[in-house]
Parts: structure tokens; sequence; C-alpha cells
């Protein structure tokens, strides 16, 4: 039973959301197959509840960031590989770069690698934390993760072209 201050039933929901609550779990389960990124941001687009919004939105920066410095290691660590195995088990050379800066290439992206896998772990332990801090009523903003959403919303087209 709830303490007699609190509201309870549709009051509560006038605060908060089920979708705002469940939106973290929600990302986190489709996030591997590269459907939690698109989920959240049509739900922070198409929401026009507040509480659903912030959450979808700390949600969204949170998988932005580690799927960015997951896609920039790949790259960084691809164009950094100076040989690589074929299925037969030949090894040919393909070095896109000079030599020092092929290495410096290949480090970057791997430290980037470690980084997104190191993300991908904390995105569990951070959904958990946000599902129950949604549940208690606030939005809780994911640790290290840069406010992309308002960057992205800020860009313009004309400032991409010149």
């Amino acid at each position: 039973m709830s303490p007699p201050d609190s509201p309870d039933g549709p009051e509560l929901l006038a605060e908060r959301s089920v979708l705002g609550v469940f939106i973290h779990p929600i990302t986190l389960l489709t996030g591997f197959f590269g459907i939690g990124i698109m989920l959240t941001a049509v739900v922070y687009l198409l929401s026009s509840h507040q509480f659903t919004r912030a959450n979808a939105r700390n949600a969204l920066n949170w998988h932005l960031s580690v799927f960015g410095v997951a896609t920039v290691g790949i790259v960084l660590f691809v164009l950094g590989a100076d040989d690589l195995t074929t299925t037969t088990g030949q090894t040919v050379s393909v070095s896109l770069l000079p030599e020092p800066l092929a290495t410096v290439f290949a480090l970057v992206g791997g430290v980037l690698l470690f980084l997104a896998g190191v993300g991908s772990l904390l995105t569990i332990v951070f959904s958990i934390a946000a599902t129950f801090k949604a549940i208690f009523g606030s939005a809780w903003a994911y640790p290290f993760a840069p406010d992309l959403v308002t960057w992205l919303g800020t860009l313009e087209l004309g400032d991409r072209l010149t």
C-alpha cells in the first residue's frame, strides 16, 4: 500500500508514463540488433509526454554515443589493418595507408573498440539504473553520455552546406 501523501493510479500516470519507464529495458533488449536506436528515436520524436521524451532522450544519447564510438573504432581499425587472411588461409596485404599512419589508426581503432565493449557492458547496468530511476519518477541521464540529441537538433542543413 502506498503512503497517504503519494499519488497512485491515474494521478501517478499523469506525472509518469509506462513507456517512459520501460523505454530503457526495451532499448536494451532491442539495442543489440540495432533496432533500439531507431525505436528510441521514434518514441522521442512522436511522444508528447515530457517524462517519456526525457527518458527516451537520455537512452538515445547513451546508445548513439556507444554506437558512434564502435563505428569510428571499426572504421579506424579496418583502415589501419595491413594484412587480411582469406578463407583459404592466405595472407593478403591491403594497406590503404602508409605504415606509421596505419599502425596509429589500428591502435586508436582498437582502443575505441575496447571502449565500445566497455560501453556495451555499461549499457546493461545503466539501463537497469535508469529503469529504476524512472519507476521512482526521475529521468536519469546516463553518465558519460554527451547530449547528442540537442547537438543534432541544432544542426541545420545550411550549417552543414557552408
